[in-house]
């Protein structure tokens, strides 16, 4: 459990407000998707202007209760510097690695969704080049195929974001998945999809019939295709906000 600061008038600071708003945004809608698992599994941002600073959601929560102003700023060290509340310990060790090794990786979501942790689960279980809206992720998955146990140190973490290096998703074995992106809506998008692909591929090895691979010249037209799935990333949070803001708009307070 990390140490708990608040500082006062800082907790929705105008540079970082829309990342609350968004981050505040896909937890809610991740919530509807039954991706949480009890009240664990942590996302988090690397600030804006600030490659010390990341935006959590606190320990003890179902992401459906979560706000904007709710949320936490840490730093990479341990310290919450915005919010009240207490950062989940595994949280820290899995993020903090990730936005300090890994400049690119703005963005970290971390779940239990079902379908992609079952996939995780399987022995050599990986994500097949058979479901047209999967070829967006062909080479850019990483897996950790040992697993260590809960993560209660930085240094698992470390080691965490060494297998990840410069992919999009880490499939971690007996654990579940990380996804990550350089903006919250492109995270996102990717993790969605994931459950989505991960979902239809199960249900196909379900009838224990081969699966039908595409030939990767094809596949690699979408996956390679990155302006793409931004562009359709921020389509995609913008629905999920028009939604709330009708819905659940105290989410954005």
């Amino acid at each position: 459990m990390l140490k708990t600061q608040r500082v006062q008038g800082a907790t929705m600071r105008d540079e970082f407000r829309q990342a609350r708003v968004d981050l505040a945004a896909v937890l809610r809608w991740s919530a509807r998707m039954g991706y949480q698992q009890g009240v664990c599994n942590h996302f988090s941002f690397l600030l804006p202007g600030d490659e010390n600073l990341f935006l959590v959601n606190p320990e003890g929560f179902f992401w459906s209760e979560l706000t904007a102003s709710s949320l936490l700023v840490c730093d990479l060290d341990g310290g919450i510097v915005e919010g009240t509340g207490t950062v989940e310990r595994t949280a820290f060790c899995l993020h903090a690695p990730i936005h300090r090794h890994n400049k690119a990786a703005k963005a970290a979501l971390h779940t239990h969704s079902p379908y992609a942790t079952a996939l995780c689960l399987i022995e050599g279980g990986k994500l097949e080049p058979v479901n047209m809206v999967g070829f967006q992720f062909f080479g850019k998955i990483a897996y950790d195929e040992n697993h260590q146990g809960d993560a209660q140190a930085v240094a698992e973490g470390d080691r965490e974001v060494a297998i990840l290096a410069d992919n999009n998703i880490l499939m971690m074995r007996n654990h579940g998945p990380m996804v990550v992106g350089t903006t919250i809506a492109s995270a996102f998008d990717r993790l969605y999809y994931l459950e989505e692909v991960c979902k239809r591929q199960i249900l196909a090895m379900s009838a224990n019939r081969p699966l039908q691979h595409v030939p990767p010249h094809i596949v690699r037209r979408l996956a390679d295709d990155d302006a793409l799935s931004h562009a359709y990333a921020d389509k995609h949070l913008a629905a999920i906000k028009r939604v709330l803001d009708r819905e659940e708009p105290e989410y954005a307070s």
